[in-house]
């Protein structure tokens, strides 16, 4: 029996990721919690004292030591930005390539609307071609999210990192191709967040605008 494919459209994929992306984020947070709790008090206490002496400073209509503010900042918080960094590299890693080489072939979020990761020929993936293909996803991020675009306008619905890692995506059922009611909710949710965004934007530039205009 020939192999059909079906592949999932850019849209069920990207609802498939934002799911996948709250999860680790919950597990990032979680992580970067327990990071700060064992980080030194006494640079914690220090960052209380250089900000409240800030706000003294202000309050008073001194001139505040803004190079020694950020300094303290620097010092608390760069160690925990990489920290939040290299953990969600590392969990993002284990969750993504562990679960696409598993007999379900999907993330918790490509389960919930029904599509999963298949090698060309639609055969599951092995660990190792579930890593590279977790790697790969690098380039389709540094290319300004055109790897990830390609899912929408080659014929094979195919990112980037699925050409890169022989890879496709699929949907579960190939005779249910249709987006999930989940699906556009997502959808939904994440264009008025952006249309609202973008009309703040707007106000917040014609308020300065009109403050520049009335100098």
């Amino acid at each position: 029996m020939s192999y059909t494919p079906s592949p999932a459209g850019f849209w069920k994929r990207y609802a498939a990721y934002f799911i996948d992306i709250v999860i680790l984020y919950i597990g990032v947070e979680i992580l970067s919690t327990l990071f700060f709790s064992f980080q030194s008090q006494s640079a914690v206490e220090s960052l209380r004292q250089t900000l409240a002496s800030l706000q003294a400073a202000t309050a008073n209509g001194e001139e505040p030591d803004l190079v020694g503010v950020m300094q303290t900042v620097e010092a608390v918080v760069m160690p925990a930005l990489i920290f939040s960094t290299v953990a969600y590299f590392l969990l993002a890693g284990a969750y993504f390539s562990v679960m696409e080489s598993s007999r379900h072939q999907a993330t918790i979020g490509k389960r919930m609307v029904g599509i999963k990761v298949t090698n060309a020929k639609g055969e599951p993936i092995g660990l190792p071609q579930s890593i590279g293909r977790f790697l790969a996803s690098s380039l389709s991020w540094f290319t300004m999210n055109l790897g990830h675009a390609l899912a929408a306008w080659t014929p094979e619905r195919r990112a980037l990192h699925d050409y890169l890692a022989d890879t496709r995506v699929e949907n579960t059922d190939p005779a249910k191709p249709s987006m999930p009611i989940l699906a556009w909710v997502i959808i939904t949710i994440n264009v008025l967040l952006f249309v609202g965004g973008c009309a703040v934007l707007m106000v917040m530039m014609w308020m300065m605008m009109q403050e520049i205009s009335a100098i």
